[in-house]
């Protein structure tokens, strides 16, 4: 009975857990899967909502953006109008008084007939543009549209509202000098209605004459129309992304499709049968949105039609301004992501299928391992007993080991580390010998995980660990001390030496690439080092200072060795003072504006002044402007001292140089990221209009990184500024890589050759070549050049010489005060005199 009873109870033991472990892994693999297939349904969805919303939003965006721009070129209709006829009223004037200065021996009546066929076939703005001339008392001295008016008084001409116009603008010539005046006014061809038109008239006071110009404000806008459905005909994006620009009749203005623009197409429908052109203006005009339908249109290698497509309204000139999305690149795109999210959950049910067999597996043996160890009952009782405790006393070791230990590279972690340079610490006194820290961190580490996955990452510490061990000594270790950073602790070393022998060997294993799942990346590692004892005498010191050498040595170059000194730790405090000073300089009035003149070399006068910003703190000094421009860009604080620069010197120069004959241009510097700031063009012409100085007289100097990083972001924003009146100098050109195609494709004006060519210019033969070359360059392409740095009389004459047109450096003069750069003109005046 008993014998029967323990073999029941046997078999029961043997294979009751057996069943219970297959039936738990087959619900939980059930369970598993399930959840893994909602998970999946859920990724899938969310995939398609966000990257819909993501193309969304960035249609708008750009519509947003081209909006933008269109209403800053339409608040400045006006404004672009009267500096264009103001430019040319001045140039006539100029003429008549050259004209009047080379022979006023003559006769008033042959000077009059000089200057009116000087000035009667000018034309501009497209021909519609031209002089009139006029006497003070109203009588017509010329008008090349209504000649038979020459000659006879228009004192009581009367404009469509009842307005005197001669009479008026008479007025204004005789008190004012120089004045706008506007009148109403019929356009040839368009009699039925009248125009608001804008004059410019300016006093010609050798014979008491009034010289003027007029444009219709409509004219204007209609070329600023043109102009801006020009460039956004060129406008075009990713895949086959453009603007399209209609009306609120489905006229297109502007389309890649050259053959519609000017058919009013509302009647037309799509595949499905929808007015869809009707349905893009119905949504414009009710304030704009979204708007979905099958193009007439598809870019080359779209086949279907289907488009999703964001519109906005422009009341002003009925514009509606659209782009979209084909949908057809998006489920393409989609359904890829799709697909290989799908094949790589495929690949994970695989893994917990495969694992979850070897854990039945491992179960079960280990349940028939237990059920023979039951039957043999007491005779093994106590074998059992003493492997329990050996199992128990190994996973107590294994704790403590892993509570030591980092648990991907099996290095020793932080806590083992310092542990172990305290020791070696009093190892190292007790024998005078020295002892290294080596603070080593992987370069751009987290550019291998975002290849290539984490995973892989994991992989590369675990590889490049174990060859870190191969370096160790009897009294060395290396720990993983976080992320991507090792900390070696070298012991026995007699000197400095020693310890760059060590680091070379660092060095060598990166020398190699490593291959990792097939994949063969390559890496690099910095490293800083403090010593035992000239550094510190405490673990965690030496580590401090160590990773303060290893973060001066990245700031400077990365993949380089460095050894902690007092310098470094002077560098490091100077960067916190540096960084804390400058954020509430601008609050404190610290920094201010020095200009270096710019002198024709031909006369020797001052033809402007390139703006230099400097920096007096009361702690730190003077700052140099290369630190303060640096710290600037690190901060973030580059914008608001660009704008400080801009604000300063237009208030200053305007002060003491208002616009007229005897003006001075002026060359303020622009950083990269400021130039690509949203609003820059913006504030700039704020703040330049605002202290009324000249457009023409403000030159924006960049650098030709900004070109090289970022040409299509750039090259409309400089096309702007020229739109804008503004000059464009490209600094330091010839020391990068400068590429004549700048000088073709963008609106630069003025090209400034390096100092560091005008230094060689005397002996140096390439120089000299590269100089000629450069000023040759310039001509051919009619761009100012300046020379920078020039610093003696010989290298003035050779400039001179090869026909530079400016020249600035320490021989003309320093970076000066605006009330020094006074006197320095006057000076230089007389000097010429």
């Amino acid at each position: 009975m008993s014998i029967t009873s323990d073999q029941k109870l046997l078999r029961l033991i043997k294979y009751l857990p057996i069943t219970i472990i297959g039936l738990f892994v087959v619900v939980l693999v059930v369970i598993v899967l399930s959840a893994n297939r909602t998970a999946l349904k859920e990724d899938i969805a969310a995939l398609h909502k966000n990257f819909y919303q993501n193309q969304r939003e960035d249609i708008q965006h750009r519509i947003t953006n081209v909006v933008e721009q269109i209403e800053f070129e339409k608040e400045n209709t006006e404004k672009i109008l009267k500096q264009d006829i103001k430019s040319r009223v001045d140039e006539a004037i100029s003429i008549a008084n050259n004209i009047y200065a080379q022979n006023q021996h003559l006769d008033e009546t042959v000077i009059t007939e000089m200057i009116t066929d000087a000035l009667r076939n000018v034309r501009f703005n497209q021909g519609r543009g031209y002089f009139f001339i006029y006497k003070l008392d109203g009588t017509n001295v010329m008008h090349p549209i209504l000649p038979h008016v020459e000659g006879k008084s228009l004192w009581d001409l009367q404009d469509a509202r009842g307005a005197y116009v001669i009479r008026d603008t008479s007025k204004l010539a005789r008190t004012k000098i120089k004045a706008f005046h506007r009148w109403w006014w019929v356009k040839p061809g368009a009699t039925d209605q009248e125009f608001d038109k804008i004059g410019y008239v300016s006093l010609f006071k050798p014979f008491n004459w009034f010289i003027g110009t007029g444009e219709y404000v409509v004219d204007v806008e209609n070329d600023i129309q043109s102009r801006l459905l020009e460039r956004l005909s060129d406008y075009s994006y990713g895949e086959g992304g453009y603007i399209f620009v209609m009306n609120s009749k489905g006229a297109l203005l502007s389309h890649p499709n050259k053959s519609l623009i000017g058919v009013e197409r509302l009647d037309a429908q799509d595949g499905a049968g929808a007015y869809y052109v009707k349905n893009i203006v119905d949504k414009a005009l009710s304030g704009g949105g979204f708007v979905q339908y099958q193009s007439s249109f598809t870019p080359v290698g779209t086949l279907t039609p289907d488009k999703l497509s964001y519109v906005s309204h422009l009341p002003g000139w009925d514009w509606i301004i659209g782009t979209g999305i084909y949908t057809e690149n998006i489920d393409r795109f989609l359904a890829e992501r799709e697909e290989s999210i799908q094949q790589k959950n495929s690949e994970e049910i695989l893994k917990i299928i495969f694992f979850s067999l070897v854990v039945s597996l491992v179960l079960a043996a280990l349940s028939l391992f237990i059920g023979n160890a039951v039957g043999h009952r007491f005779l093994r009782l106590q074998r059992q007993i003493k492997h329990d405790f050996h199992e128990l006393e190994e996973t107590k070791n294994k704790l403590q080991y892993l509570a030591l230990h980092d648990s991907l590279t099996e290095l020793p972690n932080r806590l083992f580390l310092i542990e172990f340079i305290r020791k070696q610490i009093k190892k190292s006194e007790q024998s005078n010998q020295h002892l290294a820290i080596m603070f080593v961190d992987l370069d751009d580490f987290k550019k291998v995980n975002d290849a290539f996955g984490h995973a892989t990452g994991d992989q590369l510490l675990a590889k490049i660990g174990a060859k870190f061990e191969t370096l160790l000594g009897h009294d060395d270790i290396v720990a993983r001390f976080g992320g991507d950073e090792f900390v070696f602790c070298f012991s026995n070393l007699s000197n400095a030496r020693e310890a760059e022998h060590k680091g070379s060997e660092i060095y060598k294993i990166f020398q190699e690439e490593f291959m990792i799942s097939g994949k063969i990346i390559s890496s690099s590692c910095s490293v800083g080092v403090s010593i035992y004892p000239q550094d510190a005498s405490e673990a965690e010191e030496l580590i401090s200072k160590a990773d303060t050498a290893l973060y001066t040595s990245k700031a400077r170059k990365k993949g380089h060795i460095l050894f902690y000194d007092e310098s470094i730790n002077q560098q490091v405090q100077y960067e916190l003072s540096l960084e804390k000073e400058l954020r509430s300089a601008l609050k404190r009035d610290e920094l201010y504006m020095l200009y270096q003149p710019q002198i024709d070399l031909n006369n020797g006068q001052l033809e402007g002044v390139e703006a230099l910003i400097r920096w007096k703190n009361p702690t730190l000094g003077h700052v140099s402007p290369v630190e303060l421009i640096r710290k600037a860009e690190e901060i973030g604080l580059i914008h608001e001292i660009g704008q400080f620069v801009i604000e300063r010197s237009c208030q200053q120069i305007i002060d003491h140089y208002p616009n007229g004959q005897d003006s001075i241009a002026l060359s303020i510097n622009v950083s990269p990221s400021q130039l690509v700031a949203k609003n820059f063009i913006h504030n700039l012409v704020t703040v330049v209009d605002k202290y009324a100085i000249d457009r023409e007289r403000i030159t924006v100097e960049i650098t030709e990184n900004v070109l090289i990083n970022d040409l299509e972001v750039v090259t409309p924003i400089l096309k702007q500024l020229r739109e804008c009146q503004f000059a464009i100098s490209l600094d330091d050109f010839g020391t990068g890589f400068s590429s004549l195609s700048y000088l073709c494709n963008l609106p630069i004006t003025e090209i400034k050759i390096d100092r560091s060519f005008v230094d060689k210019l005397l002996v140096s033969k390439q120089s000299d070549a590269l100089v000629k070359a450069i000023i040759a360059i310039g001509d051919s392409h009619s761009l100012k050049v300046v020379a920078e740095g020039i610093e003696s009389l010989d290298q003035y004459k050779k400039l001179n010489q090869y026909q530079c047109n400016l020249g600035q450096g320490y021989y003309f003069s320093k970076p000066i005060p605006i009330d020094e750069l006074v006197n320095f003109r006057n000076d230089r005046t007389l000097e010429s005199s």
